[in-house]
């Protein structure tokens, strides 16, 4: 399995090389698309703990996520996609669509998890993420199984069964890892999503049970958007409430975009963080400059964690 995986990233890797022929390779009848997001930045921050400070300044390792997808018919299709500087795939999966809406996709590929951790890479609009995705799953957005859907105008439901043991690992899950996601559009005419999503698994052992329930609402109005997500999370050894707050205001070649991020634990200090950044896209499906600084306070540990981020995103 290993030798495969390698084996794919390597053809990606030659793909990516040979970018200057790929007008040849569309020969195929439209079969085969090509999409490459190369990220380069560097980072400030400082940390701040019980009196005692730390600082920090670093360019980022370069990525570089290429992916290919392969359309067999007009009901099968291929994806692969991986982090060429890592040789680690991210997406292997087949995926099935016929009339009505329904599929069914196997292999490993991102869950549905929330908006959050549903956008793809190259559509982030922060370089500092949040942390309510890592209480979403135990072992990261990604994992291996089967996951089944149906899809209309107004409404999307999706549910899943995965190893839960995440992305480019064995299985150690007797029980498998349950989540599934509904989401409605209330209105034709106003463009706004409301979702509720659940996932239910027992990451490490019998006893290690993970549960987490969420609320999600997306809201566009002209160049505004708002996006919020309300999760309950309870494990073995947590249990709290989390929610986040974004708004974007898109004004051409330059977003504006602020967010603000709460975790009350039960029975502890709450965690919070708030962060402002500035898109600015020069070559708006290309090119893309994202700047953001935050501030995370985590009262029950008495630390602070101040940083500016920039990042330089190429895509095509």
């Amino acid at each position: 399995m290993a030798s495969f995986r390698v084996s794919i990233l390597r053809i990606l890797t030659l793909l990516i090389v040979a970018l200057p022929a790929w007008a040849n390779l569309s020969l195929a009848g439209d079969k085969l698309a090509l999409d490459v997001t190369v990220w380069m930045g560097a980072h400030w921050w400082r940390a701040e703990q019980a009196g005692l400070a730390r600082n920090e300044f670093a360019f980022e390792r370069v990525q570089a996520l290429a992916g290919l997808t392969g359309q067999l018919s007009p009901v099968v299709s291929l994806r692969f996609s991986g982090d060429v500087g890592y040789l680690q795939p991210q997406d292997l999966y087949v995926d099935l669509r016929w009339r009505g809406g329904f599929g069914l996709r196997a292999g490993q590929f991102l869950l549905p998890l929330g908006m959050d951790a549903m956008t793809e890479p190259d559509s982030q609009v922060l370089a500092s993420s949040s942390f309510l995705v890592s209480y979403a799953k135990p072992a990261g957005i990604r994992d291996i199984g089967v996951m089944g859907g149906w899809e209309t105008s107004r409404i999307t439901v999706s549910a899943a069964v995965v190893n839960g043991a995440g992305a480019n690992t064995g299985d150690n899950n007797d029980r498998k890892d349950l989540c599934g996601r509904i989401t409605v559009r209330p209105l034709a005419a106003l463009d706004a999503v409301l979702a509720l999503r659940a996932y239910y698994g027992w990451p490490d052992s019998p006893d290690s049970l993970w549960r987490s329930t969420a609320l999600e609402a997306r809201l566009r109005r002209g160049p505004l958007e708002l996006q919020a997500e309300f999760q309950n999370h309870r494990s073995q050894n947590a249990r709290n409430n989390m929610a986040y707050l974004q708004a974007a205001w898109d004004i051409g070649p330059l977003e504006p975009v602020g967010r603000f991020d709460l975790v009350v634990p039960q029975g502890e200090r709450l965690e919070w963080m708030m962060v402002g950044g500035l898109n600015v896209r020069p070559l708006p499906d290309h090119l893309r400059v994202i700047v953001d600084c935050s501030y995370h306070r985590n009262y029950q540990d008495n630390w602070g964690f101040f940083s500016f981020h920039l990042q330089l995103q190429a895509s095509i």
